[in-house]
C-alpha cells in the first residue's frame, strides 16, 4: 500500500496523546479546559430533572461493580455506565460546550468518559486535566475536516465524532502506550454512531448520543488495553471511517496541522443560552437589539436571520413549525428568536411552551437566509420595525469564551436550577480552579453536590 512506511493519523495522534502529559500543555490551555470544566459541570448539575433515562438504566442495569459516581445522584456504577449517564446528562439541557470546526460538543463524551476512567483509576487532578485536553485534541482533529459533508449524510457530527475524543481521553487515564492509543481510536470508529433525524423531528433521544459516544470511547481503550489491534488506516483508507461517513477519499487538511502547538480546547466555545449553538450569535443580537430600542413584539414586522449556508440548512435550524417538542424548538430560529423577543429573554422553561400564539406569532416573521459571505458561527440579525426604520446586528467571531471569574459568575447564576446552595457552587469552583493540585477526585464529588437531586 501507498505510504505503508509512513504514520498512519491514527498512529500520529495516538503517540501524539501518550507523550504529552499535563506538564507540557501551556497555562493558558489548562484554563481553558477548567472554563469548560465548569460550565459544563453546571450544566449537568442543572439538568439532572431533564435526564432520566440514562439515569434509570444506569442504576438498573449496571449498578455494580460500584466505581464511578452518577452526576444526578451520587450513585456509584460500573464505569461505563457513568459515563453512559453522565454523557447524557451533560448534554441534557443542549448547553454544553462546542467545538464549531467539528460541529461537535465535545465536553459531554470526553468529560464523562474521563471523569468515569480516571475515578476509578484514582488519577490525579493533573492528569484528568490532561486527558481533557487530549480528548478534545483526538475530537477536533479527527473531525474539522469533512464535518460538513459528515453532516449532509445525515450523521451527526457531535456524536460521530465523540467517540474518538472519549476514547483518546480514556487512553491517556488508562495510561496505554502510543501504540495502544493508535489501537482504541481506530477501534472507536468501530462505534461511532448517531444520526440526525433528531433534529428533523425534534425527538428526545438526543442526549443518550452523547451518552453512548463516551461509554464506546472507553470500551475502545478496554479493547486497546487488552490487546486488540485495528486497521492501521482506519481514518483515511479505501475502505475507511471518512469515506464511510463523509463519502470521501480527499486527504485531510487540518487534522495535524498545528499538533502540539494549536490547541482544539483554545476553540471551544460555551453556550450562554439552552439553544443549538447556530442561533447564540443570533439569540444574543435579538436581545442586544431588544435593549438598544425597548423593543417588544408590537414593534418588530420582520425578522430576517442571515447565516452560513452551512448552518442555515442545518437539520433543524430553518423551522417555523409546528413543533413537536423543545429538542425542536432550542433548534429553531424561528422559536428561539421569537421566544427572546416575546419574554425579552431565553430560558431553558420557555422553549416548552410549544404552543404559545405570542411566540408562534414572532416565529412566523422570522425568515433564515443562507449567505455565502458568512462563514460559521457568524450572522447577521435585521430587523424591519412598525415605524419603517430598521436595525441590524452582525457577530463576526464565535461568541462564549469567558475567563475562569466570568464562567464562575455564570455557574452562580444557576443556582436556582441546580438545587444547589451557594456553598456547594463555591466549592465546585474552588476545586476546579485548583485541580492540577489535586492527589485525587473526592473533592469533585463531595456530597454537597447531589443535595439538589
Amino acid at each position: 500500500m501507498a505510504g505503508q512506511s509512513r504514520p498512519s493519523l491514527t498512529e500520529t495522534l495516538g503517540n501524539f496523546v501518550a507523550a504529552t502529559d499535563f506538564a507540557v500543555i501551556p497555562p493558558p490551555v489548562i484554563d481553558r479546559a477548567k472554563v469548560s470544566f465548569v460550565h459544563n459541570f453546571t450544566m449537568a448539575l442543572a439538568g439532572r430533572r431533564r435526564e432520566s433515562i440514562a439515569h434509570v438504566m444506569a442504576k438498573r442495569f449496571w449498578p455494580s461493580p460500584a466505581q464511578a459516581t452518577l452526576l444526578h445522584d451520587g450513585t456509584r456504577v460500573t464505569v461505563e455506565a457513568a459515563a453512559f449517564a453522565n454523557g447524557a446528562l451533560l448534554h441534557a439541557r443542549s448547553q454544553d460546550d462546542t467545538h464549531a470546526a467539528s460541529t461537535s460538543h465535545p465536553g459531554s463524551p470526553v468529560m464523562a468518559a474521563a471523569l468515569a476512567v480516571a475515578e476509578t483509576q484514582c488519577s490525579s487532578g493533573a492528569e484528568l486535566l490532561a486527558a481533557i485536553v487530549l480528548g478534545y485534541e483526538v475530537l477536533g482533529r479527527i473531525g474539522r475536516d469533512f464535518d460538513h459533508l459528515v453532516t449532509e449524510r445525515g450523521f451527526r457530527a457531535a456524536c460521530v465524532f465523540g467517540a474518538f475524543g472519549a476514547a483518546a481521553a480514556a487512553a491517556k487515564l488508562l495510561s496505554l502506550s502510543g501504540g495502544e492509543t493508535a489501537q482504541a481510536i481506530a477501534l472507536a470508529a468501530h462505534m461511532a454512531a448517531g444520526l440526525s433525524q433528531v433534529w428533523e423531528e425534534g425527538s428526545p433521544e438526543f442526549p443518550l448520543q452523547l451518552g453512548f459516544a463516551a461509554r464506546n470511547g472507553i470500551l475502545a481503550a478496554r479493547a486497546a488495553q487488552a490487546g486488540a489491534t485495528a486497521a492501521r488506516h482506519m481514518l483515511e483508507g479505501k475502505g475507511g471511517f471518512y469515506r464511510a461517513y463523509a463519502g470521501t477519499q480527499e486527504p485531510t487538511r487540518e487534522a495535524l496541522a498545528g499538533l502540539g502547538t494549536h490547541w482544539q480546547i483554545a476553540e471551544a466555545t460555551v453556550k450562554a443560552y439552552p439553544v443549538c449553538a447556530i442561533l447564540q450569535g443570533p439569540v444574543a443580537s435579538m436581545l442586544k437589539l431588544i435593549r438598544t430600542r425597548n423593543l417588544n413584539p408590537a414593534s418588530v414586522t420582520e425578522t430576517i436571520l442571515e447565516l452560513s449556508p452551512y448552518e442555515a440548512a442545518y437539520p433543524g435550524v430553518d423551522n417555523c413549525g409546528p413543533f413537536a417538542s423543545s429538542a425542536a424548538t432550542k433548534m429553531s430560529a424561528q422559536f428561539s428568536l421569537g421566544l427572546a423577543l416575546t419574554d425579552q429573554a431565553l430560558t431553558l422553561g420557555g422553549l416548552s411552551r410549544l404552543d404559545d400564539a405570542a411566540i408562534g406569532a414572532q416565529a412566523k416573521r422570522v425568515s433564515v437566509v443562507a449567505n455565502a459571505a458568512l462563514v460559521p458561527r457568524a450572522s447577521r440579525l435585521r430587523l424591519r420595525l412598525a415605524d419603517g426604520t430598521a436595525m441590524m446586528d452582525e457577530v463576526t467571531s464565535p461568541v462564549g469564551q469567558p475567563d475562569f471569574q466570568e464562567i464562575s459568575a455564570f455557574a452562580h447564576s444557576l443556582i436556582p436550577e441546580t438545587g444547589l446552595a451557594q456553598t456547594a457552587i463555591d466549592h465546585l469552583l474552588s476545586t476546579v480552579a485548583s485541580l492540577e493540585r489535586a492527589p485525587d477526585l473526592r473533592q469533585l464529588f463531595d456530597r454537597a453536590m447531589f443535595a439538589g437531586a
